[in-house]
């Protein structure tokens, strides 16, 4: 009998401690439901970004002042067009110094902080544009400053500034763009028996469609659309970039420079040993260098990203993705392209 006693104790014990589990699953689950709701509801303000004092050059970090000279470090990190680097999200942090946390008098300049392989041809464009809009209206300088990367899109965008300065182990340049490639699996299936069909109305309309044999000049409208693409980037640089003409530019081809090379080429207009120099180079043009302050606007926080991964479950959008070398981003196939891919030796 004291067996048996002993075995109910223990399987109520057992009941209890998964029926415990089951309900702590089910207020997580609540909670990631409440937060994800509260995250999509309509702000209670106008501001969407929140505003942080950074240390300036002489490390000195205060509470946001609604009076100190400001400088606005605006950070173009990773691949343009995915996350956070996209043209939304710049131009609610630009948007947002005008409306609200920071008084518009107060911004004296804009710091561009790039390590950016660059990314999205129309997003580094539309980037480009908002930081010249962004020192039109507020006739303030712009300087940018490479600490890393600064490839394709990144160079295009470091060319919404009056000045560039890098890091003398950053890599600067490859000036180009990219579709990228598109298969042709007709001669595979025709040897497998495979055959397929593609409802269509209108000519062209399935151009290069991977399942039939191409046409000769089939995907020429492509080459078109990336010329004009390519033509728009040597624009930019060019008229930015004294010594980069046109000429330059297409002789030299899609080619990554050591930063060295590129001050002797006309990429950037000097070396600098940290971001502490580079504020202090533009506080000192100012003549605020003795009393300013630098905020950067992020526009996200920590429990966006805390569950982000949850509100994915519940929107169906799990996703796997098994990356082999060479391989891209998904949301970066069939976009034309300012991007450095050193693995693939490509634009």
């Amino acid at each position: 009998m004291a067996s048996e006693s002993l075995i109910k104790d223990l399987l109520r014990s057992c009941f209890m401690s998964f029926f415990r589990l089951i309900g702590l699953g089910i207020a997580f689950l609540v909670l990631i439901l409440f937060f994800s709701a509260l995250m999509h509801s309509p702000p209670a303000t106008t501001s969407s970004s929140s505003a942080t004092v950074i240390p300036n050059h002489e490390w000195q970090q205060n509470a946001l002042s609604t009076t100190t000279p400001t400088i606005l470090k605006l950070n173009i990190q990773g691949v343009i067009g995915l996350d956070h680097l996209t043209q939304d999200s710049v131009r609610t942090q630009l948007v947002d110094t005008i409306n609200g946390q920071i008084k518009q008098e107060q911004i004296k300049a804009v710091l561009l902080f790039i390590n950016s392989p660059g990314g999205m041809a129309d997003e580094s464009d539309g980037i480009y544009r908002l930081i010249r809009e962004y020192k039109e209206r507020l006739k303030v300088p712009v300087h940018a400053y490479i600490d890393g990367i600064c490839a394709s899109g990144g160079t295009y965008i470091a060319c919404a500034a009056d000045k560039i300065y890098a890091s003398e182990a950053s890599i600067v340049g490859h000036v180009g763009v990219i579709l990228p490639t598109i298969f042709n699996f007709s001669g595979l299936m025709e040897h497998l028996g495979i055959q397929s069909k593609t409802i269509i109305a209108g000519k062209d309309k399935d151009s290069l469609n991977p399942f039939r044999p191409w046409t000769p000049n089939e995907g020429a409208e492509f080459q078109t659309l990336t010329d004009a693409f390519y033509q728009r980037f040597l624009t930019i640089v060019s008229s930015s970039r004294p010594k980069l003409t046109k000429e330059v530019l297409i002789a030299e081809g899609a080619t990554i420079y050591p930063a060295p090379q590129a001050l002797e080429l006309g990429y950037v207009d000097g070396l600098q040993n940290t971001i502490d120099d580079a504020m202090r180079v533009l506080s000192t043009e100012l003549g605020i260098d003795k009393d300013y302050q630098v905020v950067e606007l992020k526009t996200k926080n920590w429990i966006e990203s805390l569950f982000d991964g949850a509100q994915s479950i519940f929107n169906g959008k799990v996703e796997h993705h098994l990356r082999v070398p060479g391989d891209m981003h998904p949301n970066l196939y069939g976009k034309h392209l300012y991007l450095y891919r050193p693995e693939t030796n490509k634009t």
